[in-house]
């Protein structure tokens, strides 16, 4: 008979399938708040994981030596992490004993817990994929929507004693989304996401992602620019959702943003180190553009950030990333994947080292 092993905490259940020892054994390294958010109500054996034997590892506080002693006891085929989960050991994961075959990462960049070096060696590695583009596509939506309609700023107009329609025009100076020109930079299941849902709005879409074809840019009804200044150039709202690699490190200039036209809006849910934020940051101190973001250099933002200095900057905590009630499908996703995985079939999301090098 086979068992599988599905607990945490204190104790743990054996359950009693068809007798011999299990085939794989599968280590769910989570923290407590990771398994209420990803994995609520989750049992081994009522989801496809029969043929394993499962364990959680308490993640919360776990120093390296005691993460290493226990990979090394349990010595898991498949490890299933999240956003808390240690970085697995170098020497152990490229040791010729190894049992590691799969990292299941619930979430999305890779790097902090594999390195490029183990899947170049091997190392089956995927992440949620394209699970929550559309989270993040919902979120740029409320970002530059805010941004439009000044919503920053609502607070501090709403006990005006002028309060009412001049507010409106000189305060916030409302403006709408209907038949915009919107750009987007980057192309990947964000942006396409972002497509669908800008399209109801009449806008006038164009995007730019190197080395992203023409013809793919195209196939999805959208206008192609040849580089990004052409993009910027031609945008009154610019969607920055491009991944951070070498090339694409400060790529976004102060010179690129003063292209943007006078009272336009940007908003960023990709990643910070594509732009130069400071330069961003003196236009919109200078009211030349709107900013909305979700992104930072330094995350948490510092007391003292300059982004705290500017009313009209539209701020959001880098949550644009899986919702509370989508983050379960996170976790379907991955055990799904793990169940896949075990029966020999093909799993998704995988992490390439060019996916990977794309990742931050």
């Amino acid at each position: 008979m086979q068992s599988i092993i599905a607990g945490a905490g204190n104790g743990q259940e054996r359950i009693s399938a068809d007798g011999g020892s299990p085939q794989a054994r599968v280590v769910f390294a989570l923290s407590p708040v990771e398994r209420e958010m990803f994995l609520p109500g989750f049992e081994c054996g009522a989801i496809g994981l029969s043929r394993a034997e499962c364990h959680w590892a308490e993640t919360s506080g776990l120093d390296a030596a005691g993460w290493e002693q226990m990979l090394t006891e349990h010595r898991p085929a498949v490890l299933v992490t999240a956003w808390g989960s240690p970085a697995v050991p170098r020497e152990w994961a490229l040791s010729g004993d190894c049992p590691l075959r799969y990292v299941c990462h619930i979430t999305g960049s890779v790097r902090r817990v594999v390195t490029r070096e183990m899947i170049e060696h091997g190392l089956l590695v995927t992440n949620w994929g394209s699970t929550i583009s559309y989270t993040v596509a919902e979120h740029a939506l409320l970002l530059l929507l805010g941004a439009l309609r000044g919503a920053s700023l609502w607070p501090a107009t709403m006990t005006m004693p002028s309060y009412g329609t001049r507010v409106i025009f000189s305060e916030i100076r409302t403006r709408s989304l209907r038949g915009k020109r919107v750009g987007i930079h980057g192309f990947g299941s964000i942006a396409r996401e972002l497509v669908k849902m800008l399209k109801p709005h009449g806008v006038d879409l164009a995007a730019y992602s190197h080395p992203v074809p023409r013809e793919f840019i195209e196939k999805h009804d959208v206008g192609y620019c040849a580089s990004l200044e052409e993009l910027f150039a031609r945008s009154e709202i610019l969607i920055e959702c491009e991944g951070l690699t070498p090339e694409t490190q400060g790529m976004v200039t102060g010179a690129a943003l003063a292209l943007l036209p006078a009272d336009a809006v940007f908003v960023n849910v990709g990643r910070a180190g594509v732009v130069d934020e400071a330069a961003l940051a003196q236009l919109a101190m200078e009211r030349k553009i709107r900013v909305a973001l979700d992104v930072y250099q330094s995350e948490p933002l510092p007391a003292n950030s300059p982004w705290f200095e500017i009313p009209e900057a539209f701020l959001s905590p880098h949550i644009a990333g899986p919702t509370w009630d989508a983050s379960a499908k996170c976790g379907e996703f991955a055990v799904s994947n793990v169940a896949k995985f075990l029966r020999g079939e093909a799993v998704e999301g995988v992490v390439t080292p060019e996916i990977y090098d794309h990742s931050t």
